[in-house]
């Protein structure tokens, strides 16, 4: 009968020890498979930015084979961030130069684009003639950062027998980098 007493005893401690080591023990478990969750996360983190710096070098290859000429083009055209301040002044300038008066500039950016270029959507107000919108566009073309332009809407009107128009330019600029 003590040797029974003695083995129930011995069961209900190694149970009490099991009990005590899981209660111990399963702070850390969660903390593991938190951190296991974690570094899933990461790892795809990480193949995604060694698959842009991937893209980002196959990049530079390319320019490198180019002249530095070609390069300041390149970044002329599809700089490496947005400069939207730079694109007003810009836009600003091909409409004075052009002798074009600007009623409102406003932009549409698209922030959740994975693309290398991103874009974003310009749209120009003006009110004049046709051969006002015509030295717009020619100054828009010749401009160094690549513009493209969507669509031209036209309104024909009249004004103390001038004839006048307003016009709605929708384009397109490029950018490299998020903003």
């Amino acid at each position: 009968m003590t040797n029974q007493k003695s083995n129930v005893f011995s069961l209900l401690l190694l149970l009490l020890i099991v009990a005590i080591g899981l209660f111990w023990f399963k702070p850390n478990w969660d903390e593991v498979s938190a951190l296991q969750v974690t570094e899933t996360a990461k790892a795809t983190q990480k193949d995604a930015l060694a698959k842009q710096i991937q893209e980002l070098k196959d990049a530079q290859a390319n320019l490198a084979g180019t002249s530095e000429i070609n390069q300041a083009t390149v970044l002329t055209a599809i700089p490496e961030n947005y400069g939207q301040d730079q694109l007003i002044n810009q836009i600003v300038d091909i409409a004075k130069k052009n002798d074009v008066n600007l009623s409102s500039i406003s932009f549409s950016v698209q922030t959740n684009s994975q693309d290398a270029i991103k874009k974003s959507t310009i749209s120009l107000s003006m009110t004049g003639s046709e051969a006002d919108l015509l030295r717009l566009l020619r100054g828009l073309e010749s401009n160094p950062r690549k513009l493209v332009v969507r669509n031209v809407t036209v309104q024909l009107g009249r004004t103390e027998n001038l004839e006048r128009a307003n016009f709605n330019i929708s384009m397109d600029a490029f950018y490299q980098k998020g903003i």
